[in-house]
C-alpha cells in the first residue's frame, strides 16, 4: 500500500472520531470543540498531502482515486450532519444545510451512474467548480468549528457553490451523452 493511500486511510479513520467530538460539543466542553477543530484541520491538511505525495512520487492509484473523494465527502457531509444534529452546537447549523450539500453529491453520483448505465462508461474528472466547492465547504466547516458568528454567510456561499458545481457537472455529463449519441 502506498504512502498516499495510507494518508487517505488516516483521513477515513478520523471521520467517526471527528463526528463523535462534534456530537458531544457543548458550550461547557470547549476542549472537545478545540480537539474537533484540530482533528479537522489535520484531516484537511492530509487531503492536500496525499494528493501531493501521489503525484510527486508516482503513487497515483485506482484505490486512491476512489478513496480520496470518499474521505472528503464523508468528513464534510457527516461533520455537517452532526453539527446540525447537535442542538448545543453554536453557531447553529440549520437542518436543511447538510441536506443541500449532500443533495449535490447524491445528484452528481446518480447522474454519473445513469450515464454509465444508459450510454456506457462515463469519464469522471474533477472539475474546477468541484474543487472550489470543496474548498468553500472546508472553509465553512473550519469557521463553524471556530465558532464565528458570520459563518451563516459562508453557509450560503457553500450552497451557491454547490448549485454552481452541480450545474457544471450536469453539463459535463450532458456533453458526454451528446458525444456518445453522435457516435451512434
Amino acid at each position: 500500500m502506498t504512502l498516499a493511500n495510507r494518508i487517505t486511510l488516516f483521513r477515513l479513520a478520523v471521520v467517526p472520531v471527528f463526528c463523535g467530538m462534534v456530537h458531544l460539543c457543548t458550550p461547557d466542553r470547549p476542549g472537545l470543540r478545540h480537539l474537533a477543530l484540530a482533528l479537522y484541520v489535520a484531516a484537511a491538511v492530509s487531503d492536500a498531502l496525499d494528493g501531493y505525495v501521489a503525484r510527486r512520487f508516482g503513487q497515483v492509484s485506482a484505490l486512491g482515486r476512489r478513496l480520496d473523494p470518499l474521505a472528503d465527502k464523508l468528513l464534510v457531509n457527516l461533520g455537517l450532519v452532526f453539527m446540525a444534529g447537535n442542538p448545543a452546537f453554536e453557531p447553529a447549523v440549520p437542518l436543511w444545510f447538510p441536506g443541500a450539500v449532500l443533495a449535490r453529491d447524491v445528484l452528481i453520483v446518480l447522474g454519473a451512474w445513469l450515464i454509465n448505465e444508459l450510454y456506457g462508461p462515463v469519464r469522471v474528472r474533477p472539475r474546477p467548480s468541484g474543487k472550489i466547492t470543496t474548498a468553500v465547504q472546508m472553509t465553512t466547516m473550519t469557521v463553524l468549528l471556530i465558532g464565528w458568528g458570520w459563518s451563516v454567510w459562508l453557509m450560503w456561499a457553500t450552497v451557491l457553490c454547490s448549485v454552481w458545481s452541480l450545474g457544471d457537472y450536469l453539463l459535463f455529463g450532458w456533453t458526454q451523452v451528446n458525444e456518445k449519441e453522435g457516435r451512434k
